[in-house]
């Protein structure tokens, strides 16, 4: 199996934002719906540094970014809480759509003030950089107002199974959550990788829960409740997958 390990490039300071499922998070519920685009920041801390000096790196993002009249889409970091992954974080950051990542990237690749973000963010987090597409497959009209509890699956396909296969998947799990109400998780999400390595699994599935409490409820209504079995039969039946949680939270929106 695959661990959710992107090895592409190095992005200068796009952070998926340094988050995109994508889950891509905390209020994944906000992340824009399909087409959308996001950007994934895979990312340690480099020897010395940790989370005060990440809020640091992005106070100057902001600073810079409003010097240049550059608006940052939203921006989610997921912290690993439980898991396989050999990052301790992800960054993600949204947008509408792939034209909409390309106007940002070539406007921010334009401006002086933006030339030192990527160094500051350099100094505190090593990273490995993913674009990726992101879909919407269920959610609850519902936003969490803090940080939350999300389980990622990094997944490659089963033989006999393919992208194809996905419909199907991600009609059932509409289903069954509808069906759930306000017992379902905030939202699910399929990312898809637009960008790939040997190590790249084939689709990622993510769920944002209100907290711990709300990712356990779901995992006993998985288990223990007949819809919930015939939907994890199917999900298993085409993907075989590795889990992570980790604690989500929105680090930047428009307005800030």
């Amino acid at each position: 199996m695959k661990t959710f390990n992107l090895s592409v490039s190095k992005l200068a300071h796009l952070l998926l934002p340094l988050v995109g499922l994508v889950g891509l998070t905390a209020n994944a519920a906000e992340a824009p719906p399909p087409p959308a685009t996001v950007e994934a920041y895979l990312c340690n801390y480099n020897a010395g540094k940790a989370r005060a000096d990440l809020n640091s790196a992005t106070t100057f993002y902001k600073q810079q970014a409003a010097k240049a009249g550059i608006t940052i889409p939203p921006s989610y970091l997921w912290t690993r809480n439980k898991g396989t992954s050999q990052f301790g974080l992800i960054w993600f950051t949204a947008h509408e759509n792939l034209a909409a990542f390309a106007a940002f990237a070539d406007a921010s690749a334009a401006s002086s003030e933006m030339a030192a973000v990527g160094t500051r963010y350099d100094s505190v987090v090593t990273c490995q950089a993913n674009l990726a597409a992101v879909m919407q497959v269920s959610a609850r009209n519902v936003t969490p107002g803090g940080p939350t509890t999300i389980n990622s699956y990094a997944c490659n396909f089963r033989p006999g199974a393919s992208m194809d296969s996905m419909g199907d998947l991600r009609a059932h799990i509409k289903s069954v959550n509808d069906a759930r109400g306000d017992s379902a998780p905030i939202g699910v999400y399929q990312l898809n990788p637009a960008t790939a390595g040997p190590e790249t699994p084939d689709v990622v599935v993510f769920a944002v829960h209100q907290n711990m409490a709300a990712w356990a409820a779901n995992v006993a209504f998985l288990n223990g409740d007949p819809d919930g079995q015939a939907l994890v039969r199917h999900f298993t039946a085409i993907l075989d997958c590795n889990m992570s949680l980790w604690d989500g939270e929105q680090v930047i929106t428009p307005s800030t």
